[in-house]
């Protein structure tokens, strides 16, 4: 239920891709507005996961479960009805808000239940195949509909997906909060009453202590924090160009509608396949041999797709091959890292400056790629296909992986003032 949310992250954030194909016509929309339109939900999800990553870790995950659903619905209706396009962006910026609210509160609370030798499967695969679901669904209702609702299919895929989020919120009132961060709030009795109901063991988690949040800036833990938002913010950035752009690349090489859309299904099918088999590799090997391997393969496939030309079979290849390895190797590890490398304390804060950054990488590739595809045609995946290159630099470089370390208080289990160190062979 916790992981829940980024079914509805998956499907708003990339049923924009879907919905372009009928809104673009529907309101004449030119190359600026269809820039922004897509990049709006991403601005939004940056603001809400750097402020209310900070405030899940003042309040409680459990609040912040509650309120931003809540928006999301809100903000999901407002779409659908919306009656131009200034008011579209707007809702599209609230959105994203919601969505930005869930990212750090879930996966923070993920990762302090998780037993820390599966902790990789719960925090960097399950989150994941929620949001593929949720982006499986919106581009097949996209093809269910789009027939029947003609023009107004981007109002009915918007408005659809309040439908998810209210079932959710209605179900995520049998939460309790999160025991770790009870008993970094002294709330000692609550936190053991809550490990007791989930059947879980409270030995080693975090104690009591002082909240500052400058600590995720300087010293050794602000390296981290750098690192690890570097890194995600590359997969963001290159991943994006699949996912929520997928369909724009497709229709821009001469595949209709329907098509790109049915490609684009078949994507995120395959992204699915990626994540599983991250599932069975993620806490079994080396997480920097694995991050170095699966970020030079994604990089690989992104300049096939470069280079495919006019050769659709080629193009689809190396499309479908990049969406599997970028999801099973620099996306699975990217969320594992976030949530392990911050301490109970700040992990919510921690987890919304690395996804503040995540959020703008994406924001920026589908605001350039409407213009870059215009004038470069498929040689602009050159550009989204370097970010792999700069993740494979920033994994041979920086001291900071980890394997199945513990979430708790002191950065995972580390002293203060200690870098993390991969501690399996490899």
């Amino acid at each position: 239920m916790v992981a829940f949310g980024e079914f509805v992250d998956g499907y708003d954030l990339l049923v924009m891709g879907a919905a372009l194909l009928s809104l673009k016509p529907a309101l004449h929309l030119s190359t600026f507005q269809v820039s922004w339109l897509s990049a709006a939900a991403f601005i939004g999800a940056a603001f809400g996961a750097a402020v209310f990553g900070d405030l899940s870790d003042r309040f409680g995950r459990r609040l912040i479960f509650v309120v931003n659903l809540l928006l999301f619905v809100g903000a999901a209706l407002l779409a659908a009805f919306a009656p131009n396009v200034t008011i579209l962006f707007l809702a599209r910026v609230l959105i994203g808000i919601g969505v930005g609210m869930d990212v750090p509160t879930s996966t923070s609370f993920l990762a302090e239940i998780s037993p820390p030798k599966t902790r990789g499967r719960f925090t960097g695969i399950l989150p994941n195949l929620n949001w593929l679901g949720g982006a499986i669904v919106s581009v097949a209702i996209a093809l269910a509909i789009k027939d029947s609702a003609g023009p107004d299919t981007w109002r009915w895929l918007f408005g659809l997906s309040a439908v998810p989020a209210l079932a959710i919120l209605l179900a995520r009132q049998s939460l309790p909060e999160s025991p770790a961060w009870l008993r970094a709030k002294g709330r000692e009795q609550e936190a053991l009453e809550v490990y007791a109901r989930l059947g879980l063991d409270p030995a080693g988690a975090a104690p009591k202590r002082a909240r500052r949040y400058r600590e995720l800036f300087t010293g050794r833990q602000g390296a981290r924090t750098g690192a690890i938002a570097l890194f995600m913010a590359c997969s963001g950035f290159g991943g994006a160009i699949t996912t929520v752009a997928g369909p724009l690349v497709l229709t821009s090489t001469g595949f209709g509608a329907s098509r790109s859309l049915q490609f684009s299904l078949l994507g995120f099918v395959t992204g699915v396949a990626g994540l599983l088999v991250g599932l069975s590799l993620v806490d079994r090997y080396s997480r920097r041999a694995y991050g170095i391997v699966s970020s030079l393969l994604t990089l690989a496939f992104g300049l096939g797709m470069a280079t495919a030309g006019s050769n659709h079979a080629v193009l689809v290849t190396c499309y479908l091959l990049f969406t599997a390895a970028n999801w099973a190797g620099p996306v699975a590890l990217a969320w594992v890292w976030q949530t392990e490398l911050f301490p109970t304390r700040l992990r919510g804060a921690g987890v919304g400056v690395v996804q503040f950054g995540c959020r703008l990488a994406i924001a920026a590739n589908v605001a350039f790629v409407p213009y870059l595809l215009e004038r470069m045609q498929l040689h602009a995946m050159f550009v989204f296909a370097s970010a792999y290159l700069l993740a494979t630099v920033l994994v041979v470089a920086a001291p900071f992986l980890t394997a199945g370390a513990p979430a708790s208080a002191e950065a995972d289990g580390v002293r203060d003032g200690q870098f993390l160190a991969d501690p399996v062979k490899g």
